[in-house]
């Protein structure tokens, strides 16, 4: 296969994901700003999340001198993200499936 139809077919799938990704509106979900498609590389730019991954206050508090989450903000996190991937599965008209929902993909605001 030629690599020119690699690129093709990827660019293919990055401009479909961004028609999606535009779309969605959620208060759990982080808002698409822009994207770029200069050359190969393939870039998306979202809102600025304050406090960055979760994985960063599970793993990594210690190092990063933050305050561990309590389980109260643990289990707030939690139903936040259900919620949010409860529109993506459920109320999103082209029910959207997250194919990598993981510590480092959840992105905490200045609230969490």
């Amino acid at each position: 296969m030629k690599s020119g139809a690699i690129s093709n077919k990827t660019l293919v799938a990055f401009e479909s994901e961004i028609s999606v990704l535009t779309k969605i509106r959620h208060r759990y979900l982080v808002s698409l700003l822009g994207y770029s498609t200069e050359g190969l590389e393939r870039i998306l730019v979202y809102e600025y999340i304050p406090q960055g991954a979760l994985s960063r206050h599970l793993f990594h508090w210690k190092n990063l001198k933050l305050e561990p989450l309590s389980w109260k903000r643990r289990l707030n996190i939690a139903l936040d993200v259900a919620s949010g991937m409860e529109y993506l599965h459920t109320f999103y008209h082209q029910s959207f499936r997250h194919p990598d929902l993981k510590s480092s993909n959840i992105l905490l605001d200045d609230d969490f």
